[in-house]
């Protein structure tokens, strides 16, 4: 997805859609600490709050107990070891690229085995050169999965305006990237942003 296109939404969405069944466990996994509290935290517990579905919340562990006895788990990968051996129903990857390829190989996607359980990858395109490009080509062929692209216009939440006031401000790769979702190839070109006609 674009920038600002919906993905902390779509994250929140799917984490309380699993949740739903009594006694599931849900996580949501970021690259470092900060990025989880800044990014979910506090918009996850606004809308469970306004639905009336808090049982209890830790704040330092970043834990949320329904009242269904569910359990929401919001977390980094910034120590991958200390994530092994827990089950999960399901798991959001947030910004894939930033995540390590050993993240889901060797630490989520055993955790999910035992469960059944299933997983979101979520993240705007960081060039072609990383192992979330690679699941996206990989999928889109796969019967068990699913891909989906959406431009930050797609999302809903940035006007057209702004969007074309970005696309004056970047070079076009970049907004290609940042905002249409796609990705890009930045392999062997050092100055990306230069050409002929603006050297």
């Amino acid at each position: 997805m674009g920038r600002r296109g919906g993905k902390t939404m779509l994250a929140i969405n799917e984490l309380a859609k699993f949740s739903v069944k009594p006694k599931q466990r849900v996580l949501a996994l970021y690259s470092t600490f900060s990025q989880a509290k800044n990014t979910i935290w506090t918009e996850l517990l606004e809308r469970l709050y306004d639905k009336n579905w808090i049982k209890k919340v830790n704040q330092s562990d970043l834990t949320i107990t329904l009242k269904n006895d569910s359990k929401i788990f919001v977390k980094s990968s910034d120590n991958r070891e200390a994530l092994r051996g827990t089950r999960y129903d399901f798991i959001v990857l947030d910004e894939c690229a930033d995540l390590h390829k050993d993240v889901w190989t060797t630490i989520c996607r055993p955790m999910l085995a035992d469960s059944g359980g299933h997983a979101l990858f979520i993240g705007t395109p960081k060039g072609r050169g990383n192992w979330f490009y690679d699941l996206f080509v990989k999928a889109g062929s796969e019967q068990e999965w699913n891909t989906h692209q959406y431009t930050t216009l797609d999302g809903g939440w940035v006007t057209p305006e702004e969007i074309e006031s970005a696309k004056r401000d970047m070079d076009e790769r970049e907004f290609r990237q940042e905002f249409l979702a796609e990705w890009q190839d930045y392999s062997g070109i050092i100055y990306h942003a230069f050409s002929e006609d603006n050297i």
